[in-house]
């Protein structure tokens, strides 16, 4: 086993010199309440298995908070390479001009406002954006579009799309469009893919296409901006499965091709 002495023998060796020309990739978090010294606080939280899917695909991982001020989205993507919108609770339906349908579970509308701006800014200056399940969703939102808040009472979707097992892998098959850019990482046709949500992209936000649906009931489940150099949003959880893990290599590859356009620049 490493000690210490060890470890930091290790971190001084590969700062010699060395400089880290990995792409950092911005994570969204969500603020969750737990309980430490018997009080309970507010934490910003995300699944390693985030972290752990953009590391092996070459990139590393930062979490952005949610912020109560908005304004500071610009800053924080100043920061980063590319983005990932991760998952987590229901967007409220007000960020995109409804009431809420009486199924809309927890919401966090810090949160939301936040990954509003964040997901706007990201798109208008290129950066290489990734999201996933409510990360596809606030992509839609943020560019005008919005969401069936819950398909069981909304939507004609004879599908369950909120999975039942803990099991990790596919539940239902989606139809890839050919050409899209989502066709170029993980292939044209059919393909299964889990499934953990109640909401789903309804109306397309502006410049949005389709690149995948449900073969079952034609529910959007995946989403692209071809004019971007990678805006991609997928309904499911990639990073859960490493047969999707292409998508986060696609990602780290954008975000290193617009680092070099940028130092060539310059």
């Amino acid at each position: 086993m490493a000690t210490p002495k060890d470890i930091l023998a290790s971190s001084n060796a590969n700062r010699s010199g060395a400089t880290d020309h990995r792409p950092v990739v911005g994570l969204t978090s969500r603020t969750m309440q737990v309980r430490s010294s018997n009080r309970a606080r507010s934490v910003e939280t995300m699944a390693r298995t985030f972290l752990s899917a953009i590391e092996a695909a070459g990139g590393r991982a930062i979490l952005i908070p949610n912020s109560e001020d908005p304004s500071l989205a610009e800053g924080y993507l100043d920061l980063v390479n590319a983005i990932v919108f991760t998952g987590g609770d229901d967007p409220h339906p007000g960020v995109f001009g409804e009431d809420p349908h009486p199924n809309v579970d927890v919401v966090d509308e810090r949160r939301d406002r936040f990954e509003f701006m964040l997901a706007r800014d990201a798109h208008a200056r290129g950066l290489p954006t990734l999201g996933v399940c409510r990360g596809i969703q606030m992509m839609n939102i943020a560019l005008g579009g919005d969401i069936y808040q819950d398909l069981v009472t909304q939507a004609d979707a004879p599908i369950c799309h909120a999975q039942k097992t803990m099991d990790d892998g596919p539940w239902h098959e989606v139809m890839i469009e050919p050409g899209s850019q989502l066709a170029a990482l993980l292939g044209g046709g059919r393909r299964r893919v889990n499934s953990y949500h109640h909401q789903a992209v309804r109306r397309l936000g502006t410049g949005l296409t389709v690149s995948a649906k449900t073969t079952g009931d034609g529910l959007i489940e995946a989403l692209e901006d071809p004019e971007k150099p990678y805006f991609i949003g997928v309904q499911w959880h990639p990073e859960l499965w490493p047969d999707d893990h292409a998508l986060f290599e696609g990602l780290i590859q954008a975000a290193r091709d617009c680092m070099q356009s940028a130092s060539k620049g310059r």
